[in-house]
């Protein structure tokens, strides 16, 4: 079997130049990785569907090289199967409701991954409706594609909604991948498998197309191994130059978030200090900073508000001869399907269809957005000081106000499981090229030996 560990976009792009591989032969090859370690009892699951199309996409990317000028070209990706793809995959949300469902269109991101010629070979498994259907599911579970499990640890938790998103790049089937964040699911998943997760600035990259949480906090994102990667992926989507410019670490300024450091294990707490302590050696300035501390709750109610409303929008637009057009279609379909599609309930639907929760009014969502203006202000007055913050794992704050975050593995515990850095600015930009000045001191992925 082809050698494909860690290879990264700009490593593929030498090879294809140099014509040591085809575009076919990577496909195969990632293809064949998925086959023997993700797909049956036991291993991974993280990949929900393979695109029966992908060796035969390989093929006319090859016939028609001078179609495509871009870094993008021939890189095979996975996508979160909440991304509509106009092809011979489904979009399911990881739902059995919709397990026979075809997208009419591709999503805007999609459409614009194919301009650039990226193969896409498959859709990931995650937290079914990215975890907006029970309070009780677990992290990675779909009653479609079942329970994903972490590379590292087959009993760990291997965190979602974009689980299988996170869980395929740390395991090398394909070179990147994309999930969806509305209140840590890029993030903490890519924490959680060692890799880099970016979140950019809400609203940059298009949701349409997408099946949606929120409106509001709604945020597509690429994942992969390297920063470089994650920053060749969003430069080519937002069709920016994000040169390298030279930055020098002695003139930076880092904030350590202050909030909820305290709620850091003991060994956390180690592997913190020793990072803080080489960056401090390289020259970089080290500030205390403290963000407001804002509780998951207050997305989750955002959540909740517009999920009935987004979701319906969603559902609509299915063709007629679909029979789900609703979340009371989905209700039903889970309540006549209940053996299969409800091993953890669905009381987060039922709640949001039927409007039991007292705190889903229209006043307390009406504030709640009035206090995130408020928020953002506040903590953009408060980051303008220094050029990127480091973010403890449990804080919210860059959901909730929809400013841009990512992650950088920085080795493991003890127990052999990822650790890592979330990093955040008030510029997709200027975290990217910063985060990928901090990859190389501090910086260490661990890639996962599962076999």
């Amino acid at each position: 079997m082809l050698k494909i560990d860690e290879l990264t976009i700009l490593q593929i792009q030498d090879m294809y130049h140099k014509k040591k591989i085809s575009i076919r032969e990577l496909v195969a090859a990632y293809l064949d990785r998925i086959s023997l370690y993700d797909q049956g009892t036991g291993k991974l699951n993280s990949v929900l569907e393979v695109n029966p199309e992908a060796l035969e996409i390989a093929e006319d990317l090859e016939r028609d090289k001078s179609k495509f000028n871009s870094r993008l070209y021939g890189v095979p990706v996975l996508l979160k199967d909440n991304f509509d793809t106009a092809d011979r995959m489904h979009t399911s949300a990881g739902s059995l409701a919709l397990a026979d469902s075809y997208a009419a269109k591709d999503a805007d991101i999609v459409k614009k991954l194919r301009q650039k010629g990226v193969v896409i070979i498959g859709k990931t498994n995650m937290t079914e409706f990215s975890n907006s259907m029970s309070n009780g599911m677990k992290a990675g579970y779909s009653s479609r594609g079942g329970q994903v499990k972490s590379p590292y640890q087959k009993n760990a938790d291997p965190s979602g909604s974009s689980t299988g998103s996170a869980v395929a790049v740390s395991a090398n089937f394909c070179a990147a991948s994309f999930g969806t964040d509305t209140s840590g699911s890029i993030i903490s998943p890519s924490i959680k498998n060692g890799i880099v997760g970016f979140c950019p600035s809400n609203g940059t990259l298009s949701t349409k197309g997408i099946i949606p949480v929120s409106f509001t906090l709604d945020t597509p994102g690429p994942m992969a191994r390297t920063v470089m990667d994650a920053t060749i992926i969003y430069s080519e989507l937002t069709d920016k130059d994000i040169s390298e410019d030279d930055l020098n670490l002695a003139d930076m300024t880092i904030g350590v978030n202050q909030t909820n450091i305290n709620h850091l294990s003991t060994e956390e707490h180690v592997l913190l200090h020793t990072i803080l302590k080489i960056l401090e050696q390289s020259g970089t300035k080290l500030r205390s900073m403290t963000l407001p501390d804002i509780p998951k709750d207050k997305l989750v109610k955002i959540q909740r508000y517009e999920f009935k409303y987004s979701i319906n929008k969603y559902l609509s637009n299915l063709p007629d001869r679909y029979p789900i057009h609703s979340l009371k279609d989905l209700i039903e379909f889970n309540n006549s399907n209940s053996d299969r599609a409800l091993k953890y309930g669905q009381s987060i639907f039922l709640e949001v269809e039927e409007g039991t929760k007292g705190d889903l009014s229209e006043l307390t969502y009406t504030q709640l957005l009035h206090d995130r203006e408020i928020v953002k202000n506040e903590v953009l007055d408060t980051i303008k000081d220094y050029d990127v913050c480091i973010m403890c794992q449990d804080d919210y704050v860059m959901q909730y106000i929809g400013l841009p975050m990512i992650t950088l593995p920085c080795g493991t515990y003890k127990d052999g499981m990822p650790y890592g850095l979330c990093l955040c600015s008030d510029q997709d930009d200027k975290l990217l090229k910063i985060a990928h000045q901090l990859e190389s001191p501090v910086g260490h992925r661990v890639m996962p030996i599962f076999v």
